[in-house]
């Protein structure tokens, strides 16, 4: 009896132990990221490695800002495979594009390439490793400062503690780059994509003088610099970016790049530095896709700016003012209209009518008689 009460004590006591830890350990159902630390990654190719999860491994890479590349791939069970593996680049920048080849280093085990120098705010490297004759694909939209800067920001933006699953005042997905919180947001039947700069109590500001490019993984890998919108009804210049992405789904990846007054900030949707990030099927994807009523606003804009080009100065009023408002604003000339009777000879004759005169015959007798009647009165 006395060794099950102890045995109930020592459970009770793991079972108190293991629950601060199995809440420490708990992620966000949205974030793409593996819990397991990659510190085998960090200690062959460096701190900072940027690792994507496969279905068959992990492939982690370091992107230095100068263009040379270190990767290493690893199995199932954590362990670098260092035979059988080759692999290429892709590289894409503003020269054009480059094929380069992943050669693995028989000293250190790594497969290393030499690009170009990172000058890009995002520049788009597909990567195919050949692992045991089978190809792991994948894109990695990489900062100025290699992939480096991109483990450095995603530690500085999960200090910042922004509330989990909070949503923008538009409705659209926070994403804190450097020192901004952005909203982003895609209209999924029009492609429009939108970015909201949010003050400290996440309400729209200007965007100043913001230059934001978004690397997307999707259907296709996408590199979309934003625009500042113009002013239209409604809505003031500088209220937001604004450009387009085809997208038939919610995107893999959101890579996004922020440069203002010199100073350059980059995140990665969903990562987490140290961690994993899936690439494979399975892998969560990032909403950003909404239902809006942008492009009905967008419609009734360009109805009016037609009906505007037509004749900007006229209004058609009716009722007791109109008169009053035509006068002010319109401009009305009648036509000249000039009508010419036809010409109409008509001639009328007056009906020609004979009357017989009575013609009166009176007997001899009838006289004679008529007179005796006279004469006897």
């Amino acid at each position: 009896m006395k060794i099950t009460k102890l045995s109930g004590v020592f459970a009770l006591l793991l079972l108190a132990l293991a629950a601060p830890a199995c809440g420490k350990e708990e992620q966000p159902a949205e974030a793409n990221a593996t819990v397991e630390v990659t510190a085998t990654a960090e200690s062959a190719i460096g701190e900072g490695a940027y690792v994507e999860e496969h279905e068959s491994g992990k492939a982690a890479f370091n992107v230095a800002a100068d263009g040379n590349v270190k990767a290493v791939v690893s199995g199932p069970d954590g362990k670098p495979i260092r035979e059988d593996v080759s692999g290429t680049l892709l590289w894409k920048d503003a020269s054009g594009e480059k094929t380069l080849p992943l050669t693995l280093d028989a000293k250190t085990g790594l497969l290393v390439a030499a690009g170009p120098k990172l000058e890009a705010d995002l520049t788009e490297i597909g990567y195919t490793l050949n692992v045991a004759g089978k190809p792991w694909n994948g894109t990695l939209h990489v900062p100025a400062g290699g992939t480096a800067e991109l483990y450095a920001n995603a530690k500085g933006s999960a200090d910042l503690g922004l509330p989990e699953g909070k949503l923008g005042p538009h409705g659209g997905r926070i994403e804190i780059v450097g020192d901004d919180r952005l909203e982003l947001l895609v209209d999924e039947v029009t492609g429009e994509v939108r970015v909201y700069v949010l003050d400290a109590d996440l309400k729209p500001i200007d965007i100043g003088e913001r230059k934001v490019t978004l690397g997307v993984v999707a259907e296709a890998p996408q590199v979309v610099v934003l625009a500042p919108v113009a002013a239209t009804a409604g809505v003031a210049a500088g209220a937001y970016l604004t450009g387009k992405l085809a997208l038939a789904a919610d995107p893999l990846k959101v890579t996004v790049a922020v440069r203002n007054a010199g100073r350059s900030a980059v995140a990665l949707c969903g990562y987490r530095a140290g961690a994993a990030f899936a690439v494979h099927a399975r892998a969560p994807r990032v909403k950003v896709r909404m239902k809006t009523d942008w492009h009905a606003h967008a419609h009734a804009h360009a109805d009016l700016k037609a009906k505007a080009d037509l004749d900007p100065k006229v209004h058609v009023h009716t009722g007791a003012g109109a008169k009053a408002h035509a006068k002010a604003n319109v401009n009305v000339k009648a036509p000249s209209v000039r009508v010419t009777p036809p010409s109409v000879n008509v001639q009328i004759k007056a009906p020609s009518i004979s009357i017989p005169k009575p013609s009166f015959k009176a007997s001899a007798s009838a006289r004679a008689s008529a007179g005796a009647k006279v004469g006897t009165r």
